[in-house]
């Protein structure tokens, strides 16, 4: 729901300039709000645990992340479509009661009504799982039912040349406005089709790839002079059929840039393909630049970006690469904060206004979190004889909770930490670790209902075996939160003087000459016969001179009659 703000109290500014000034205006480009709503939504599904992985005897944690695959703007709603991502660990139904984990997706399709949204205008939509439930169903089937929170903002980019300065001769009432001035913002798209082979220990001769799912992010912008370079990364993860080799023999597949990984993915499509089946994920790093005409080092810019085909084929008759079709789109804004004084009323004049609502900068703070995590190596894993290095991954925000002066943080930081096996041939693994953090951060002026833009950098991180050959992360974060409001205000953008009252001649104080004419400007309590006596004449002569008094009964103040002075014979 949108909070929307009152205006600041409002100054008075008076130009006693020359006549001859000119009057000063100034273009403003905000992102402007359309409509925000937020509709809750129940997926409800069912899946079966992965071949070869023991039966659950208690669900010990769930993760949740829900990515966007395609939004459409039609008029009045907003239909979106995603994937709901589950990451289940659990204790095994056996003796020793071990941990394992693993993966499940589930696509959904919904709307959200907006009014006055069309198609065009910008989207931005957020998600929260409100609540997820995991119960056997029957013999391996499980049941899984989530209650989804979608909310969905339609905006589109306002123009208009407020007036600045107060017109000579006129009193003003001005405000002071702080406002994301829009620079201009543009969209272009990346394929992504670089070959690759599997890892040399997969003694597999593909016959055909079943599904993809790709995930993309923006990893690192850099602004330029009329252009933004970025950096970015797509995670895919496809499940495809295969064979093992006759001789079991493996081919030199040689190097390749991009590093894999061995994931769980799909696990519903693997119980119809059973052993031929299998999976892995794959990160593709990509750069590139888009042109925004105006940019300039120092201006904030925001990145969207969004796989509109993720496809993979085999690249030979072999069966040992892969050729990806990877298509993204990319949007970049580039916006700056300014502060301007517009006028909002002209007193004396008629006045044209246009009315923005917008998001005005409340504050921005940053601050820096220390997070520490300890835990063993993952069940299965070999014992860690040393730490090589660790990498950062996904950072998701989990919750953000505004109050008084203070924005609560709730979120996780992925890592993955390469080690050397504690084994004679010192073979190297990869673990992941997901850590959470909490944190507030004092923001002035921050009040619930007020928007709430987080962004968490990681500084440093480390791993390292402690006393009790656990994994030890440590990380420095710098979190940072930017605090914003709707406000609603009309701005003036024209006025035009409004007209004086002619100047009447002064009638006589003495009975008039009679044969001369002069104008009368009425006042309250004048009638026709009262003016007629003062001024010695009739009531029908004043009526013959003034024709258009349709009704000799009513007069109106302020209004101009003529009263003609009979000549005395």
């Amino acid at each position: 729901m949108v909070m929307r703000k009152s205006p600041k109290p409002k100054f008075r500014q008076i130009n006693n300039q020359p006549a001859n000034q000119i009057v000063g205006t100034e273009q403003i480009r905000v992102k402007q709000l359309v409509g925000e709503n937020t509709e809750q939504t129940i997926i409800r599904d069912s899946f079966t645990l992965p071949s070869g992985t023991p039966d659950m005897e208690e669900i010990l944690s769930i993760d949740t992340i829900v990515k966007l695959r395609k939004v459409e703007v039609i008029p009045n709603k907003v239909i979106v479509e995603g994937t709901l991502r589950v990451q289940v660990m659990y204790s095994a139904f056996k003796k020793d009661q071990s941990v394992h984990s693993f993966t499940e997706e589930f696509d959904f399709t919904d709307f959200v009504e907006v009014e006055g949204a069309r198609p065009g205008m910008d989207v931005e939509i957020d998600f929260e799982v409100e609540d997820i439930n995991i119960k056997l169903a029957r013999d391996c089937d499980y049941d899984v039912a989530a209650v989804l929170q979608i909310t969905v903002r339609v905006t589109e980019d306002r123009e208009v040349n407020a007036l600045t300065e107060c017109p000579q001769g006129y009193n003003c009432e001005t405000e002071r406005m702080n406002l994301q001035q829009v620079v201009g913002s543009n969209t272009k798209q990346i394929l992504i089709d670089d070959e690759f082979e599997l890892p040399d220990e997969r003694d597999l001769i593909i016959s055909d790839v079943i599904r993809c799912m790709c995930d993309v992010e923006i990893t690192n912008t850099r602004i330029i002079r009329n252009k933004i370079l970025f950096d970015g990364e797509v995670d895919m993860e496809c499940l495809y059929r295969a064979d093992r080799k006759k001789d079991h023999g493996k081919h030199d597949h040689g190097k390749h840039e991009h590093g894999h990984k061995h994931g769980h993915g799909f696990e519903q499509d693997k119980k119809y393909y059973k052993d031929h089946v299998h999976s892995f994920e794959r990160t593709f790093k990509f750069s590139n630049f888009i042109e925004v005409e105006g940019a300039e080092q120092g201006m904030e810019v925001y990145m969207d970006a969004m796989v509109e085909s993720c496809k993979m084929d085999l690249a030979d008759i072999n069966g040992c690469k892969f050729s990806p079709m990877i298509v993204i789109k990319v949007r970049a804004r580039v916006v700056e904060d300014r502060e301007v004084d517009v006028i909002t009323a002209i007193e004396g004049a008629d006045v044209e206004t246009a009315r923005l609502d917008m998001e005005s900068l409340v504050a921005e703070e940053c601050k820096q979190v220390i997070v520490r995590d300890s835990k063993e190596p993952p069940y299965g894993k070999p014992d860690i004889d040393k730490v090589r290095e660790i990498s950062v991954g996904d950072v998701t925000i989990k919750d953000i909770d505004i109050i008084h002066d203070k924005v609560l943080i709730k979120g996780t930081v992925e890592f993955e930490v390469l080690y050397t096996a504690m084994k004679a041939d010192k073979s190297l693994h990869m673990l992941h670790r997901k850590v959470t953090f909490k944190t507030f951060i004092d923001v002035p002026g921050a009040r619930p209902g007020n928007r709430a833009d987080v962004n968490v950098e990681v500084e440093w991180a480390n791993a390292k075996l402690d006393e009790d050959c656990e994994i030890l992360v440590e990380a420095v974060l710098k979190v940072c939160v930017k605090i914003t409001e709707t406000v609603e205000q009309d701005v003036v953008i024209g006025f035009t003087p409004r007209p004086t009252v002619a100047p009447t001649t002064e009638p006589p104080t003495t009975p008039c000459v009679p044969g001369t004419v002069f104008n009368y400007t009425i006042a309250r309590g004048d009638t026709l016969a009262k003016l007629a006596q003062r001024y010695g004449t009739t009531v029908q002569a004043i009526q013959a001179a003034n024709p258009q008094l349709t009704n000799p009964n009513v007069l109106t103040v302020g209004e101009v009659i003529r009263i003609p002075c009979e000549a005395k014979g």
